[in-house]
Protein backbone atom coordinates (compact mmCIF):
# COMPACT_ATOMS: atom_id res chain seq x y z
CA UNK A 1 0.00 0.00 0.00
CA UNK A 2 1.42 3.38 -0.94
CA UNK A 3 1.72 6.09 1.66
CA UNK A 4 -1.07 8.63 1.80
CA UNK A 5 0.21 12.01 0.77
CA UNK A 6 -2.71 14.35 1.18
CA UNK A 7 -4.54 15.39 4.29
CA UNK A 8 -7.79 13.98 2.83
CA UNK A 9 -6.18 10.57 2.29
CA UNK A 10 -4.87 10.58 5.85
CA UNK A 11 -8.34 11.42 7.18
CA UNK A 12 -9.91 8.63 5.11
CA UNK A 13 -7.33 6.14 6.39
CA UNK A 14 -7.93 7.30 9.98
CA UNK A 15 -11.70 6.86 9.50
CA UNK A 16 -11.20 3.31 8.17
CA UNK A 17 -8.91 2.46 11.10
CA UNK A 18 -11.42 3.85 13.62
CA UNK A 19 -14.25 1.90 11.99
CA UNK A 20 -12.18 -1.28 12.07
CA UNK A 21 -11.29 -0.65 15.72
CA UNK A 22 -14.97 -0.16 16.66
CA UNK A 23 -15.87 -3.39 14.82
CA UNK A 24 -13.17 -5.36 16.60
CA UNK A 25 -14.17 -3.92 19.99
CA UNK A 26 -17.79 -4.89 19.31
CA UNK A 27 -16.69 -8.38 18.28
CA UNK A 28 -14.65 -8.70 21.48
CA UNK A 29 -17.65 -7.62 23.61
CA UNK A 30 -19.85 -10.21 21.86
CA UNK A 31 -17.28 -12.94 22.51
CA UNK A 32 -16.91 -11.94 26.17
CA UNK A 33 -20.70 -11.95 26.58
CA UNK A 34 -20.91 -15.39 24.95
CA UNK A 35 -18.19 -16.73 27.28
CA UNK A 36 -20.02 -15.33 30.31
CA UNK A 37 -23.30 -16.87 29.10
CA UNK A 38 -21.70 -20.30 28.63
CA UNK A 39 -19.97 -20.18 32.01
CA UNK A 40 -23.23 -19.24 33.73
CA UNK A 41 -24.94 -22.10 31.94
CA UNK A 42 -22.36 -24.57 33.23
CA UNK A 43 -22.77 -23.25 36.78
CA UNK A 44 -26.56 -23.52 36.51
CA UNK A 45 -26.26 -27.11 35.25
CA UNK A 46 -23.93 -27.98 38.13
CA UNK A 47 -26.21 -26.35 40.69
CA UNK A 48 -29.21 -28.20 39.26
CA UNK A 49 -27.33 -31.52 39.34
CA UNK A 50 -26.17 -30.96 42.93
CA UNK A 51 -29.67 -29.99 44.09
CA UNK A 52 -31.12 -33.10 42.49
CA UNK A 53 -28.43 -35.24 44.08
CA UNK A 54 -29.03 -33.68 47.51
CA UNK A 55 -32.77 -34.20 47.15
CA UNK A 56 -32.22 -37.83 46.24
CA UNK A 57 -29.97 -38.35 49.28
CA UNK A 58 -32.57 -36.74 51.54
CA UNK A 59 -35.32 -38.92 50.09
CA UNK A 60 -33.25 -42.08 50.68
CA UNK A 61 -32.12 -41.03 54.18
CA UNK A 62 -34.48 -38.41 55.65
CA UNK A 63 -32.21 -38.10 58.72
CA UNK A 64 -29.90 -35.93 56.58
CA UNK A 65 -32.43 -33.07 56.82
CA UNK A 66 -31.80 -32.77 60.56
CA UNK A 67 -27.99 -33.07 60.53
CA UNK A 68 -25.61 -30.13 60.60
CA UNK A 69 -23.17 -29.78 57.76
CA UNK A 70 -20.35 -31.11 59.95
CA UNK A 71 -22.38 -34.11 61.09
CA UNK A 72 -23.42 -34.85 57.53
CA UNK A 73 -19.81 -34.63 56.31
CA UNK A 74 -18.61 -36.98 59.04
CA UNK A 75 -21.37 -39.47 58.22
CA UNK A 76 -20.60 -39.34 54.49
CA UNK A 77 -16.87 -39.83 55.16
CA UNK A 78 -17.71 -42.85 57.30
CA UNK A 79 -20.07 -44.29 54.68
CA UNK A 80 -17.62 -43.81 51.79
CA UNK A 81 -14.81 -45.42 53.81
CA UNK A 82 -16.74 -48.70 54.13
CA UNK A 83 -15.17 -51.44 51.95
CA UNK A 84 -18.55 -52.40 50.49
CA UNK A 85 -19.21 -48.82 49.43
CA UNK A 86 -15.73 -48.41 47.96
CA UNK A 87 -16.26 -51.60 45.96
CA UNK A 88 -19.71 -50.45 44.80
CA UNK A 89 -18.26 -47.09 43.72
CA UNK A 90 -15.48 -48.75 41.73
CA UNK A 91 -18.04 -51.02 40.07
CA UNK A 92 -20.34 -48.10 39.25
CA UNK A 93 -17.43 -46.08 37.83
CA UNK A 94 -16.34 -49.02 35.65
CA UNK A 95 -19.89 -49.52 34.40
CA UNK A 96 -20.14 -45.81 33.62
CA UNK A 97 -16.88 -45.92 31.66
CA UNK A 98 -18.14 -48.95 29.74
CA UNK A 99 -21.37 -47.13 28.90
CA UNK A 100 -19.43 -44.10 27.67
CA UNK A 101 -17.27 -46.34 25.50
CA UNK A 102 -20.34 -48.02 24.00
CA UNK A 103 -21.96 -44.65 23.34
CA UNK A 104 -18.80 -43.47 21.54
CA UNK A 105 -18.80 -46.61 19.39
CA UNK A 106 -22.45 -46.09 18.51
CA UNK A 107 -21.88 -42.39 17.79
CA UNK A 108 -18.99 -43.29 15.48
CA UNK A 109 -21.08 -45.84 13.62
CA UNK A 110 -19.19 -48.83 14.99
CA UNK A 111 -21.36 -51.74 16.06
CA UNK A 112 -19.68 -53.83 18.77
CA UNK A 113 -19.12 -57.45 17.76
CA UNK A 114 -20.66 -58.86 20.94
CA UNK A 115 -24.09 -57.42 20.06
CA UNK A 116 -26.49 -58.90 17.58
CA UNK A 117 -28.09 -56.42 15.16
CA UNK A 118 -31.60 -57.36 16.31
CA UNK A 119 -30.85 -56.64 20.00
CA UNK A 120 -32.22 -53.46 21.48
CA UNK A 121 -30.59 -51.56 24.27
Amino acid sequence: MEKPTTLEQLRAEKERAETRLAQEQHKLRRLENRKKFLEQGERKKRTHRLCNLGGMVESLAPVFKDLSRTEMTELMEHIFALPEVEQALRKAAAAHEGNLHREEETDNGVVPLHRRPDETQ
